[in-house]
């Protein structure tokens, strides 16, 4: 049957009668194989998430450790910055080595400043010109052999300070780097120095400000190490919390270190952390709860379904609806009148009809003086005006802007057509009072056409109305116009505003 909004209903009559009771025996075993699938999904699932959690949790802590070793050498090559990159450093090192500067000025600040428990300068060729530990300095010079580590540091520096090597007033220097970017000038690794393993880094000992330059060929490296020791250890576990962190020598653990031409010198192992067992107490009680809804929702789900469709159903015709229906002034919009003008097009052999098409007078001038929501005001108004004048005559459509069309449909003679053009207008000159109190006054211009006269189609139809509209506007404003006293005098205007 069809209620009385037009929608269909269905005649549940007979589901009311129909004795209530549990799903059918089918749908129940349906329902316990689909839970019971979902229950072994689930497990898999939680099996495969307990294996991957291990997996990126020990990609993570192996990231994490990997992280704090080079902060470590950032940390130092930061500190050494300071001193490297100095014209005094150049001027005492690198042109003129002056031992006592290197002593009381260099090592000193290292040590005392910065806490570089171990350093070095490496000329070029690999010659070690210093050797300090802690404030205690050997400045024996003697040549590297090829192999050592720490000659092998001191090259990959050269290599990175020629990357970056300007030419200066003099000489060379180096381009200048932010800290954060102090990476691409320095040198990181480890080595083994008399007999321990150290963190290192290296870096050129050039000019700052110009005022002395590096003459040509290789520069004097500096370097600094720490010691791999318990202590060590205990700082970089500070911030790592790792579970029994230790550091083995000639062991190739959980992240092996290498010295840069690649010889295994230890590695840092610890009791991996792997959160897969604690998963495992999240899920098998998440399974249980969620097989039991699931359950207990294949049940009730079905009662459901009707009233659903049913809302559904009501959604869809309240939004077929609002996409037919101008928002701002409650008329049809461009899509609806189109959609019925071509309907009455179709029809046209059997019912003929006539088109209003209208624009308002004045309304740029109220826009303007009073803003745009004086503007919106008086659109709903002339909407309501234009819903009376017609009334059920015809469909009222806003089609943009200040825009209206009407397609009338209970009539197409001239003098009712005159007579209805005469009261929009009467109707619509009134003035109107918004409600903040201001009054305005606008008018409308209105173009008819009637079909069969003005064409067949709804195009023609529409394109000799706005023609119409187009001559009244130009007769000048506040009148009617018809199509078909075009061709007989294009500024005529037929009916005038009161």
């Amino acid at each position: 049957m069809t209620g009385n909004d037009g929608f269909s209903t269905l005649d549940t009559g007979g589901a009311d009668r129909a004795p209530r009771f549990g799903l059918p025996a089918l749908v129940k075993v349906f329902a316990c194989v689909l839970i019971t699938l979902s229950a072994l999904s689930l497990l898999f699932v939680g099996y495969i998430a307990s294996r991957k959690a291990d997996d990126i949790a020990a990609d993570k802590q192996l990231v994490l450790l990997d992280n704090v070793l080079r902060d470590r050498h950032t940390l130092l090559a930061r500190d050494q910055l300071g001193l490297a990159r100095w014209d005094r450093s150049v001027k005492y090192i690198t042109l003129k080595f002056r031992p006592s500067y290197v002593v009381e000025e260099f090592v000193s600040s290292l040590w005392y400043d910065f806490g570089h428990e171990r350093s070095f300068l490496i000329g070029p060729g690999g010659r070690l010109l210093m050797s300090a530990w802690q404030d205690e300095v050997d400045l024996t010079a003697r040549d590297l052999a090829p192999g050592d580590h720490l000659r092998a540091v001191a090259e990959q520096a050269i290599a990175r300070h020629q990357e970056h090597r300007t030419t200066i007033e003099g000489g060379f220097g180096q381009k200048p780097v932010p800290s954060s970017d102090i990476h691409t000038v320095a040198a990181f690794g480890f080595a083994e120095i008399d007999g321990d393993v150290m963190l290192t880094t290296a870096m050129a000992i050039v000019p700052d400000d110009g005022e002395v330059a590096l003459p040509e060929g290789d520069p004097v490296i500096l370097v600094s190490a720490r010691p791999i020791d318990a202590e060590f250890v205990k700082d970089i576990n500070s911030q790592t919390q790792f579970d029994d962190l230790t550091f083995n020598r000639n062991a190739d653990g959980l992240i092996p270190v290498r010295s840069v031409d690649g010889k295994l010198l230890g590695s840092f192992d610890w009791k991996l952390f792997t959160p897969g067992a604690d998963i495992w107490n999240i899920v098998v009680p998440a399974v249980i709860l969620l097989c039991g809804l699931l359950f207990a929702a294949s049940f009730i789900l079905g009662r459901y379904i009707s009233r659903l469709s049913q809302r559904l159903e009501e959604s869809e015709r309240r939004n077929r609806e609002l996409a037919h229906r101008d928002a701002l002034s409650g008329l049809a919009n461009r899509l609806h009148f189109e959609k019925a003008l071509n309907d009455a097009a179709d029809r046209l052999a059997h019912a003929p009809f006539a088109v209003i098409a209208s624009d308002l007078d004045r309304f740029k001038a109220v826009n303007d003086i009073h803003g745009h929501a004086a503007g919106d005001e008086v659109i709903r108004i002339v909407a309501d005006r234009l819903r009376e004048a017609v009334g059920d005559r015809g469909l009222v459509s806003r089609i943009g802007g200040d825009e209206f069309v009407m397609l009338i449909n209970a009539f197409r003679d001239r003098s009712r057509l005159s007579l209805l053009a005469q009261t929009i207008i009467a109707s619509i000159s009134q003035p109107i009072t918004l409600s903040n109190g201001i009054v305005v006054d606008v008018g409308i211009s209105l173009g008819i056409a009637t079909a069969p006269e003005s064409g067949a189609s709804s195009a023609d139809i529409m394109e000799m109305a706005d023609r119409a509209l187009y001559t009244s506007k130009e007769g000048g404003r506040g009148r009617a116009f018809f199509a078909e006293d075009l061709a007989e005098s294009p500024v005529e205007v037929a009916v005038d505003a009161a």
